[in-house]
Order: C-alpha cells, then structure tokens, then sequence
C-alpha cells in the first residue's frame, strides 16, 4: 500500500499528538502523587506532633494529680494535726478554767475573811487616842465594806489599811495645836487644844478658868481630866501650852502622860 506525501505528513502529526497527550497525562499523575505523598507526609508529621503533645498532656495531668494526691495527703496530716491541738487547746483551757475557778473562789474567801479582820479593827482604831477617830474608822468601815462587795482586791485593801495604820503611827511622831471646843461640865467652852503625839493631850479655855488634861481610866477609856482647882498643876499646863504655841522660849516641860497600873 502506497501513501501519499500528504496522508504520510498527517500520520506523522497524528502520532506526534498522542505521544504528547500520554506524556501528559504521567506527569499530572506524577505531580498527583508527589502532592498526596507531601500532604500524607503533612498529616503524619501533625499526627505525630498532636501525639507527642497528647502524651505531654498526659504526663503533665499525671503529675498534677500525684502533686494533688501528695497535697491532699499533707493537708489532711495537717488537719489531723490542728485537729490534735485544738484538742489538747481545748482540754488545757478546760484545765484552766477550772484552775481559775478555783482561785476566784479562794480569792473571794480570801477577800471575805480579810474584810472580816478589818471590820475587828473598828473597836480598836474607835477606842485609840482620841483623835480625828471618826475619819479613821471612817475609812475602815469603808474598805471593808468594798472587800465585802468584792468591789477592790485584796492587796488593794489590805494596802489601804495598813496606810491607815501608817496614818496613827505617824500621829505619835508630831506635835499639834489648834482651836476648838470641849464639853466642860455640860459647858461648851472654847480654848486651845495641844496635842503630843499619840500619848497626851491638854486643854486650856480662852479665859484660862478651865484647864484640863487627857486621862485614861482602868478600863483603857480616855476622858478629860479638870485641874483647874489644882494650882501647881494649872500653871504647868499652862507653862506647857505657851511653849507649844511658841510663846515663851523653849525648853523642857512636863507634861502628864496615864500609865497604866499593869506599868507602874
């Protein structure tokens, strides 16, 4: 069979068509795969990255949950522990009330029978020397009427009370004269009062018709003594009161002192 130029040159093109077309289409399967190949590389790559972090993720909630089990263990040590204490809180405070208790009820017997030996001391600061007594006593009663109450503490009453002892104790150490009124045979005459110390007293009226000295009796109660009939001793007292005020010179002068007969 014999072809024309014409029908050669056509089969030639034809040929050179699907050659091309096939060579085609291997290289778009090529790049087909090359891309399914990077994309399936891809996802590994990310599945391998998600796994690695999912295993991160693990271990780290692993060992959130041993630090919250190691916590949870030492706080529970620690409110056994509070526990414990507040126990032996509790008890020792129990203890202490009691002891407290115990001491506020001595404390008041204490308080109590202290202001019962002070009321005792009445009689005795009412039948001292004669002077400013009623304050005195005064204040005694007061002290241990406060005690009684349980209005101050002992040593507070105890302290003012032996304060007033200081006060009579202090009286024997000075020497006093004022202006004033005795009761002189059912007479209220005025005149001059001189007091030494704690042991003696004299009186003298403003007119010196009455002069008087302080005096016991045997049974320890004081009273005034009238010597305005006893001349000697008139003008001793007399003497005695001017030296006091300051109105003669200093000297030595007697002055009658009660001895008792248990003394002499």
């Amino acid at each position: 069979m014999k072809f024309s130029l014409l029908t050669k040159l056509c089969l030639c093109l034809c040929l050179t068509g699907v050659f091309a077309g096939a060579q085609e289409t291997v290289e778009s399967v090529r790049r087909q795969i090359k891309a399914v190949e990077a994309e399936t590389a891809r996802e590994k790559s990310m599945h391998d990255a998600e796994k690695k972090r999912h295993a991160e993720f693990v271990e780290v909630g692993r060992k959130k949950v041993q630090a919250l089990a190691t916590q949870n263990k030492t706080l529970k040590a620690e409110i056994d522990s509070l526990k414990a204490e507040i126990k032996n809180l509790a008890e020792a405070r129990q203890k202490t009330a009691g002891t407290i208790k115990y001491f506020e009820n001595r404390k008041a017997k204490y308080n109590e029978s202290l202001a019962k030996v002070i009321d005792s001391l009445v009689p005795v600061f009412e039948s001292d020397f004669p002077y400013r007594n009623e304050e005195t006593v005064t204040s005694v009663k007061e002290i241990a009427n406060q005690l009684h109450k349980s209005l101050i503490e002992a040593d507070d009453g105890l302290n003012r009370t032996l304060e007033v002892f200081y006060d009579r104790i202090r009286l024997g150490y000075t020497t006093e004269v004022w202006n004033g009124f005795l009761q002189v045979d059912a007479r209220n005459v005025a005149g001059k009062f001189m007091r030494y110390g704690a042991v003696a007293a004299i009186f003298v009226s403003n007119d010196g018709n009455d002069v008087l000295w302080l005096t016991r009796t045997d049974k320890g109660a004081y009273k005034w003594k009238n010597v305005s009939d006893d001349l000697a001793m008139r003008t001793v007292l007399k003497d005695v009161m001017k030296v006091a005020e300051g109105k003669t010179a200093p000297r030595l002068v007697t002055i009658p002192v009660f001895i008792p007969a248990e003394a002499k």
